[in-house]
């Protein structure tokens, strides 16, 4: 691929003040120059819309969107009905990338492949690399996928990758949802020949304490049982091994969630409903079947936990470790 295309970033942005400029500086410095730059400013509350502004007045190559607050999702579709590039790479606004990712990785792309690279978890007092690839390789859609359900190198981070921007022509995040991601990067990698691994970090995944992901709500919890289980409708007629393999990690997550956690009574009467599917869910043969065949023995006794005691698990957990604790 030549260094002549043109690649556009989308930054979905909601008050991310203290870390939107490090973002953006980080995209600025990029050695491919040939960018692209759009920040969308989901109606934040802070100075984040501002300071994009004032970025936009700065580089003539960054167009600034802003609009009422939407979520992530119609963040970055605002951007991508705004791209101008052969290809797309999302920047999440409190994260930042390596000053050669672009270059690499536009150096391997093409019309038919997706590319990505390896990402590192920053904290505020550390960065550690999250496992990856040890070398390029050149793996086809069905290969992609399937390490992309295995969930254990191929994570379904939609950051850490180039795309041909004609594979969003009938595509877009889902509106409304949480873990989006999840519910997508499976349709982004049927819609190439290949996907191109390089073994570079080249992300930088910055993990706040109040993300989604890190905050313990009944509803995010099952937000990321239910986009599991929009994967596992989408590709069950791929791979009949998919079924167990999600299946397993839709009942590891939410048995997760019910014994290591507890939850407010209104919190549960809310989702009450969705609580009573998940119960029989736990309770079907299939379900212990795959959970024993693809998840850990420790895993194991917390999914028989919850099978058994469902949202009360959780005082069996406590009471366990309290007399594990004395006996130590």
């Amino acid at each position: 691929m030549t260094h002549e295309v043109l690649v556009s970033i989308v930054v979905p942005i909601y008050n991310v003040e203290t870390y939107l400029e490090r973002c953006i500086q980080s995209i600025l410095e990029q050695s491919y120059k040939n960018l692209q730059i759009i920040l969308v400013d989901d109606g934040s509350t802070d100075e984040s819309g501002h300071i994009a502004d004032i970025w936009h007045k700065k580089d003539q190559r960054i167009l600034v969107i802003h609009q009422a607050n939407a979520g992530l999702s119609a963040a970055r579709n605002s951007g991508i009905k705004q791209a101008k590039g052969d290809f797309i790479l999302f920047v999440d606004s409190d994260d930042w990338i390596h000053p050669r990712m672009v270059q690499e990785m536009v150096q391997e792309g093409n019309d038919n492949t997706i590319v990505s690279c390896g990402m590192m978890t920053a904290r505020d007092n550390n960065v550690e690399p999250i496992p990856w690839f040890k070398e390029k390789q050149i793996l086809s859609s069905a290969e992609a996928l399937d390490y992309l359900v295995d969930n254990t190198i191929f994570t379904s981070h939609v950051m850490r990758n180039l795309y041909p921007a004609h594979i969003f022509n009938d595509l877009l995040f889902p509106v409304g949802k949480l873990y989006e991601d999840i519910r997508i990067m499976h349709r982004l990698f049927q819609k190439v020949s290949a996907v191109c691994v390089i073994p570079q970090y080249f992300y930088y995944y910055y993990v706040r304490s109040n993300s989604i992901s890190n905050v313990v709500k009944l509803n995010n919890r099952l937000e990321w049982f239910y986009a599991l289980g929009d994967r596992l409708n989408d590709v069950k007629v791929v791979k009949h091994d998919y079924v167990g393999k999600i299946s397993s990690q839709m009942a590891l997550v939410i048995s997760l969630t019910m014994v290591q956690n507890s939850f407010s009574r209104e919190e549960m009467l809310n989702r009450e409903s969705d609580l009573q599917e998940i119960r029989n869910f736990l309770r079907k043969k299939s379900t212990k079947k795959y959970v024993k065949q693809y998840v850990s023995k420790k895993d194991y006794v917390f999914f028989l936990l919850a099978r058994r005691f469902g949202f009360s698990s959780n005082k069996m957990y406590q009471f366990f470790w309290r007399n594990h604790d004395r006996k130590a």
